[in-house]
């Protein structure tokens, strides 16, 4: 008996976790920009914890490698929309806001989800530098298991438990939905970890 064929993952939340190719000189000018932005405004407060988090409108800079982000980022949401649609044939009609986000030794974004948010994701402008033996999770990315039983049963060795990890690369996206709550643990590497987040809003 083929046991593995009966199971149904009920109730999965959809994760996309994507590497664009070919970005090495989009990031060094998303970095570029980036910093100089921060250098100029004081920022914003909100999941972070330290760090610097721009304006929401970041998406609308009219500097070429944020436009050219945000097409990549446009076409690829809108692909995402019709892969989980009932109707794959209607096009998906949303509105994108974006920020940039940067992140130096200790700091941090604390526990979070983004209400109202069909999808949320993030970009990585920079990876993470190779973690300490003392600070193994620095700068990661979790997603938090959202089924309030699953941390009950330490199914360590099985698919039934397990903690969702992301150790970003320049380059890397990840699209979940908005309300999913996630953090990013404390950064402890050399230099700045600078990643983009965006939302996805049906209209």
């Amino acid at each position: 008996m083929e046991v593995g064929k009966t199971i149904v993952s009920a109730f999965a939340t959809p994760v996309s976790n994507y590497r664009w190719p070919d970005s090495e000189g989009l990031n060094a000018a998303l970095a570029d920009t980036i910093l100089e932005l921060k250098r100029g405004t004081p920022g914003l407060s909100k999941s972070n914890v330290g760090g610097w988090h721009s304006g929401m409108d970041f998406l609308d800079s009219k500097v070429d490698c944020v436009r050219e982000l945000r097409t990549r980022l446009h076409g690829y949401v809108s692909a995402l929309c019709r892969a989980v649609a009932r109707d794959p044939s209607e096009a998906a009609d949303f509105a994108m806001e974006g920020w940039a986000n940067v992140l130096r030794h200790g700091q941090y974004n604390s526990l979070h989800c983004h209400p109202n948010a069909a999808w949320s994701g993030v970009y990585y402008v920079t990876g993470n530098a190779e973690p300490e033996d003392e600070h193994p999770f620095s700068g990661r990315l979790e997603l938090v298991d959202p089924r309030p039983g699953a941390s009950l049963s330490y199914s360590e060795r099985t698919s039934l438990y397990g903690r969702f990890m992301v150790n970003p690369i320049a380059g890397q996206m990840v699209v979940f939905p908005g309300w999913l709550q996630h953090q990013v643990h404390p950064y402890f590497g050399p230099g700045e970890r600078i990643s983009i987040a965006f939302n996805v809003v049906h209209a």
